[in-house]
């Protein structure tokens, strides 16, 4: 059994539009796959409810992209790394969208000091280039070996050659500096608009993964926010 959450987002194949947890991506395919508990993101009484010695993995983002940029809280996290220690399932933390440097670390789990037993990246790990990849402990890459399993982008020469110099890029305490800087400046200056023009409750995230929450007169007219404060 897996325990993802809520309104998460980890893929289009079957399977993990299945476990994103969100019925717009899994809505006309078919048929559902059986053995999926989803369950409320930052609500750790759910997830010791849900978790249990059949489950086999809890999948989680660090840092909810499309559920409305929600960072996990820390004691989530570290609860979730017990839980799964203490019916031998395996911790995976998707950071497709919060890795590669956007949240100031080079990966978002970085910030909690809770350790995956797995992590995806992609996107952002070729810069542009297609590549995608599965960072896993030694034990567990030998379960999946050459032959059993195939990717189109995988094992790519140009794009690991890409993706090697992205990372040199990226990895650097100037760059990573940078981006916690810059959520500094973002974050004071939405802050201020809120309050200025009452348009934003909140504003939250981290590095440059930033998201605004808007205020009861604007909900629903995140296009039109948008559109007007490109015509000004």
């Amino acid at each position: 059994q897996l325990s993802p959450s809520l309104n998460s987002f980890h893929g289009r194949t079957l399977f993990t539009v299945n476990v994103g947890g969100q019925s717009k991506y899994s809505d006309g395919f078919g048929p559902k796959i059986t053995g999926i508990t989803h369950v409320p993101y930052n609500d750790l009484d759910a997830l010791k409810a849900a978790v249990s010695d059949k489950t086999c993995a809890v999948v989680l983002e660090p840092i909810q992209g499309e559920g409305g940029v929600l960072p996990a809280e820390l004691a989530y996290l570290q609860g979730a790394r017990e839980l799964c220690d203490a019916n031998n399932a395996l911790l995976v933390f998707d950071e497709v969208q919060t890795g590669m440097g956007r949240s100031g670390h080079l990966f978002a789990y970085q910030h909690y000091g809770v350790t995956p037993d797995i992590l995806t990246s992609a996107k952002s790990l070729g810069g542009g280039f297609p590549i995608a990849a599965m960072l896993t402990r030694e034990d567990l890459a030998k379960h999946l070996v050459v032959g059993t399993h195939g990717t189109t982008y995988g094992g790519n020469p140009l794009a690991c050659a890409v993706a090697e110099a992205v990372i040199d890029v990226i990895n650097t305490p100037e760059v990573l500096a940078g981006v916690n800087a810059k959520h500094d400046l973002f974050k004071a200056r939405l802050t201020q608009i809120g309050k200025q023009y009452g348009i934003f409750t909140e504003v939250r995230g981290m590095g440059l993964l930033i998201g605004c929450v808007l205020s009861d007169a604007f909900k629903g007219r995140a296009k039109d926010v948008f559109n007007d404060g490109l015509s000004c």
